[in-house]
């Protein structure tokens, strides 16, 4: 990982906390981050690590308020210089709070100062996609291939943006050139898998998520997509089995719960279904797509007087 103008001793201890991170040991990390002294904890990489550590292990309010201080930090910083590091760091905390405004103002500071700056417009085609500013995030996308057409990951950013607007023909095409320039490519196999399931064909989608993950078994959303998958092929108890595993790897994700919930309403299994619902709409109210969760859920509870009186 690239830490800019970081001291050693401070890579040393980053490297450190990232190996926690990247194995998901995020209860050590932060005992690891914890016990450093205070400059180095106020470091705003050190505390947005913190906050993400939180937000793994489910401390939503804990992360947040996190994710806030770092911002303070970083404001700190940027108050001695306008460093493009420190910028795109705040501009992420912004990005992860939801603050889409907030974010993009920062990468466009990054991006005054080094207009091929990857990661600002990497994050600012992300937040501008969250405003639904879909033109303007194909531009950020087009000058991210600009810099380095070569470059197989900012192929597959773009790939997740058509996956969003629903163009996977075009996904599937770039994702076809990535897969030719390299097997070995998980991330690649699960959006692929993703754009398949969405066009209907379920074998080639199935046969993508389950190369994705033998490359890498540690991807959430490759367990999750697989579940759907299986859910497609009526086989709801081992989409279950594969919901878990997903949702073993991210708890805080909606879509997993919701679906999940789906799937036990699909096995007649209406007291499951009821409190999974229930869990995803704490998670977000309109899961789903739900306008109104208490009619949704009232609704679940009457299928279930109503499937019952029927056996009797």
């Amino acid at each position: 990982m690239n830490y800019y103008e970081y001291e050693y001793d401070k890579i040393d201890v980053l490297d450190k906390v990232m190996s926690f991170i990247g194995s998901r040991q995020y209860g050590n990390a932060l005992e690891f981050i914890d016990n450093l002294d205070l400059s180095q904890c106020s470091d705003p990489l050190i505390s947005m690590s913190r906050a993400q550590c939180f937000l793994r292990l489910g401390k939503k309010e804990e992360a947040f308020d996190m994710y806030r201080q770092t911002i303070c930090l970083c404001d700190e910083k940027l108050k001695e210089n306008n460093d493009p590091f420190i910028l795109n760091i705040k501009g992420n905390c912004n990005l992860i709070l939801k603050k889409y405004v907030e974010a993009i103002e920062c990468y466009d500071k990054v991006l005054a100062i080094d207009d091929e700056n990857t990661l600002a417009l990497s994050f600012k085609s992300v937040a501008l996609i969250r405003l639904d500013e879909q033109d303007a995030a194909f531009d950020c996308l087009e000058r991210l291939l600009e810099i380095d057409s070569s470059n197989n990951d900012i192929k597959l950013f773009k790939v997740q943006y058509l996956n969003t607007i629903e163009k996977y023909e075009e996904s599937l095409k770039i994702l076809d050139e990535v897969l030719n320039d390299s097997f070995e490519y998980p991330q690649a196999y699960m959006l692929k898998a993703d754009a398949l399931l969405e066009t209907r064909r379920i074998n080639e989608a199935f046969d993508n998520v389950n190369r994705s993950l033998e490359l890498n078994p540690n991807v959430s959303y490759s367990w999750y997509l697989k579940a759907k998958i299986l859910m497609e092929k009526s086989d709801f108890e081992n989409a279950l089995k594969h919901f878990d595993k997903a949702l073993d790897i991210d708890n805080n994700v909606d879509c997993y719960l919701f679906d999940k919930a789906s799937c036990y309403l699909n096995l007649s299994k209406f007291d499951e279904a009821y409190k999974t619902y229930e869990k995803a709409f704490k998670l977000n109210p309109h899961s789903g797509g739900i306008s109104n969760s208490e009619i949704f859920l009232d609704f679940i509870k009457d299928l279930r007087v109503i499937t019952k009186n029927k056996l009797k």
